[in-house]
């Protein structure tokens, strides 16, 4: 049994909750940009790495581009967990790295124009003090003044509920991190913030399995979800309480909340997906008559060993018969 409090990585797991299907990004993008994207857009993450003329790097935390139609819309959103009165300053600098990657120095007797992608900001714990916008306003003498603005979303003032309905349930996992403010205060895992933590941690779950049941998040996407819920309940037992008395809970709720094997399905599901789609467009083979066949192998290894072998087939013959071997192999 481990008797270590887990440290937790906000910046990973915000990497990896942007890094779910396309549909929950696309809904939460038009939620907090009231832009209208669908799930044929395609989407691009910029490197968020930034190594300045010092030599020192930055690192931000989310670029997308987005090409949709005729239009790329290019996004940069940042997470606090706290009220960093320099961030402002920070999401500006990164902006301006990110705008010098398009810059077009072709004509110098024309203005070179920097193109920020679109910001915002994303605070978690509750704050006063944040304003609605954040604004930085760049004065150069005997020139106009530019005024650089950063729209806030004050996540706490969301519940599960709130969040799935607005379309922004990707952000659903982050729900329990909201009772950390109370935590510190106290000092520890008290009864009533035991009984917050579990009822929230309920209230998200639902949430999540209702997006699924609805088919806006994949099999994957919904235990990937539920594993970052479970990662911040862990840290905030561990911050908070005894680890060493309660780290069986927390296997006992992972076990309740999170079903590794949910991923799995989920993963399943994408490969026989791909290859349907592989085959209908390389072959023109039936969909519906290659899901009824290979749905039989349950395994993401002779899926991904499948995939590989139907690359090299020239012919839907040849495709069908790789096929028909490697189901024969799955029911050995």
């Amino acid at each position: 049994m481990s008797t270590e409090a887990p440290a937790i990585k906000m910046d990973e797991l915000i990497k990896r909750l942007f890094h779910l299907s396309k549909k929950p990004l696309i809904d939460l993008l038009n939620a907090l940009y009231d832009d209208p994207l669908d799930e044929t857009a395609q989407v691009d993450y910029g490197s968020t790495e930034f190594i300045h003329d010092d030599l020192v790097k930055s690192i931000a935390d989310t670029f997308i581009n987005i090409s949709f139609g005729k239009t790329i819309y290019r996004y940069h959103i940042e997470f606090q967990t706290t009220y960093d009165k320099n961030i402002v300053i920070r999401m500006f600098r990164y902006g301006f790295e990110k705008a010098k990657e398009t810059l077009d120095l072709t004509d110098l007797t024309r203005p070179v124009e920097m193109e920020f992608p679109n910001p915002r900001i994303i605070f978690v714990e509750e704050n006063e003090k944040i304003p609605d916008t954040l604004q930085l306003k760049i004065k150069i003498p005997k020139q106009e003044t530019l005024l650089y603005q950063v729209p806030v979303l004050k996540y706490w003032l969301y519940d599960a509920w709130q969040l799935y309905h607005q379309k922004m349930y990707l952000l659903l996992p982050l729900q329990v991190f909201k009772l950390r403010k109370y935590l510190k205060t106290k000092g520890k895992m008290d009864e009533v913030a035991y009984q917050r933590l579990v009822r929230t941690a309920e209230e998200t779950i639902r949430a999540i399995g209702q997006a699924l049941e609805e088919g806006k998040v994949t099999l994957e996407d919904a235990g990937e979800m539920n594993a970052i819920l479970v990662n911040i309940m862990a840290y905030l037992y561990g911050q908070y309480g005894d680890y060493r008395k309660i780290d069986q809970e927390v296997k006992e709720m992972i076990k309740t909340f999170y079903n590794p094997k949910l991923v799995e399905e989920g993963k399943i599901e994408g490969k026989i997906e791909d290859i349907c789609k592989f085959m209908k467009r390389r072959f023109s083979a039936d969909p519906g008559e290659v899901r009824e066949k290979i749905q039989r192998v349950a395994s993401l290894e002779l899926l991904d060993s499948l995939m590989e072998e139907l690359f090299a087939a020239n012919t839907l013959e040849e495709a069908r018969a790789i096929i028909d071997h490697g189901i024969a192999r799955a029911l050995q």
